[in-house]
């Protein structure tokens, strides 16, 4: 039997160990806008000049695990951080409780299996500040463990607790430790879901994709229903339910090349949402690959451009984490993804590192529509309660 799932890990390897008190109280923010919009900055970042590539990432999960590692930065360190996911000048006490909501709120389903959890790892021998891990552990509910950096079973112990929160998609994600290591950060999110809407296999195809390499033919489910669709001269976007729709997959397909840059330049989280409340419940007919992708790519350029850098030059300051303070900067941001889908549902997985030394009117009734994804399009899994994007991409390669 196969496994419907959406398994995201961020780890980060921080050569350093803790925050400072939070300096203030506050109501919980609305991390859900913020998060996409940086989530669309990096999508943006990774896009660039990559016409022939997918992209697949977990902005949800990068944004979180960023946010655990702004409480081991100070200063212009901090702020930049806070910064790059649209989060500048927050407390970290209010920042730290808008994010314990916000993974409060995704993990309150029962429609569909989702889990979020946190990990961090400590070197026996630091001296890390109780502060941050105290912090993490209350206010993102992060394991915490002691472990021999430098001994093999360290990096086995790691991608055991990956592998059991990715539901094995992820077997590995770190090769080894070093003893000059102090911490290391783990984030997952797991989802697992199975259309609403399921397409029937045996109506799979094969049909021809206009990839940018050249056509070549795919298998293309197709399913005939009522969905929530939209058309216009430039887009045509559908809305793919799971379980009982409280969460979705968003499918935009832009004319050609230009009009999917074009709407990539413009995109930003309230605009995606305008999009989303645009779409009209109607007859039609969808054709979607059935199709899988890995991808694999280093953070740190996109990261920098988007105003990260000083974390990761000689001005860093993560003096939070150690008790005796060390100047150390970030030294790599890798980030690894997988995704399926198929006639049942959605696969996914995702790893980054960090490493550190209403009622609407009546319309009348419209044709039935027919929309065939055979071309690169855009795609979004989001978590309809909140509106926040878990994962999102770029498929201009489905591989079969």
């Amino acid at each position: 039997m196969l496994k419907y799932s959406v398994p995201f890990i961020s780890t980060f390897v921080l050569l350093l160990g803790s925050a400072s008190p939070p300096s203030s109280t506050g109501p919980a923010s609305d991390l859900t806008t913020p998060y996409a919009d940086f989530g669309l900055d990096l999508l943006r970042q990774l896009s660039a000049g990559q016409a022939k590539d997918n992209v697949f990432i977990s902005p949800y999960s990068v944004a979180v695990s960023l946010a655990m590692l702004s409480n081991g930065a100070n200063g212009a360190t901090r702020e930049a951080i806070l910064k790059t996911i649209h989060s500048p000048g927050q407390s970290l006490q209010t920042f730290n409780v808008a994010n314990r909501t916000l993974i409060e709120q995704i993990e309150k389903t029962t429609a569909v299996q989702l889990s979020v959890a946190n990990g961090l790892w400590l070197k026996k021998s630091a001296d890390i500040n109780p502060i941050f891990s105290g912090t993490l552990h209350t206010s993102y509910g992060a394991e915490v463990q002691n472990l021999s950096f430098g001994d093999p079973s360290a990096a086995g112990t790691m991608n055991a607790w990956v592998a059991k929160h990715t539901n094995g998609r992820i077997p590995k994600i770190i090769d080894q430790t070093s003893p000059a290591t102090i911490a290391i950060l783990t984030n997952a999110i797991a989802f697992k879901g199975k259309w609403s809407l399921r397409f029937d296999a045996a109506s799979t195809r094969p049909h021809d994709f206009r990839a940018p390499a050249g056509v070549r033919k795919v298998p293309m489910m197709t399913h005939s229903a009522s969905y929530s669709h939209a058309k216009d001269n430039s887009l045509e976007s559908i809305r793919l339910p799971y379980a009982d729709g409280s969460f979705a997959m968003y499918v935009v397909l832009p004319q050609n090349a230009n009009a999917m840059l074009s709407f990539l330049q413009q995109l930003t989280a309230k605009r995606f949402a305008a999009h989303v409340a645009s779409l009209v419940e109607e007859p039609g007919t969808i054709e979607l690959p059935r199709f899988h992708l890995s991808y694999g790519t280093s953070l740190n350029d996109p990261l920098k451009k988007l105003g990260m850098g000083i974390a990761f030059g000689k001005d860093a300051d993560f003096s939070n984490i150690p008790k005796q303070p060390v100047p150390v900067p970030i030294s790599d941001v890798k980030h690894i993804s997988f995704l399926q889908v198929d006639e049942e549902g959605t696969e996914a997985a995702a790893a980054t590192a960090i490493i550190m030394p209403t009622m609407a009117l009546r319309r009348p009734t419209p044709p039935p529509f027919h929309m065939v994804v055979d071309h690169p399009f855009f795609l979004a899994i989001r978590d309809e309660r909140s509106g926040q994007i878990l994962f999102m991409g770029v498929i201009v390669e489905p591989q079969s």
